[in-house]
């Protein structure tokens, strides 16, 4: 698949991404129910995957360790 953004639009999606990405961790701890927890990994780990491509487009490639730092990386950049 092929997806062409406007910069302005880019950047708004890779915000979105990063809220959302914050808010699941809260969820995915608060989730008794094994299956819906593990829906819900897969799930984030595919939104923390497209905020890297994102991010990938618009600036030097970070290395990272998995969501939660994606998370850190995109609110705080280079610290």
């Amino acid at each position: 698949m092929r997806l062409e953004l406007t910069d302005e639009q880019g950047r708004e999606l890779q915000d979105l991404l990063v809220s959302t990405l914050g808010d699941m961790s809260h969820e995915i701890a608060a989730t008794d129910d094994a299956a819906f927890r593990a829906r819900l990994v897969h799930r984030r780990q595919l939104m923390a995957d497209v905020a890297a491509l994102l991010q990938s487009a618009t600036t030097t490639v970070v290395e990272l360790d998995g969501p939660s730092e994606l998370v850190r990386e995109l609110a705080h950049p280079g610290d």
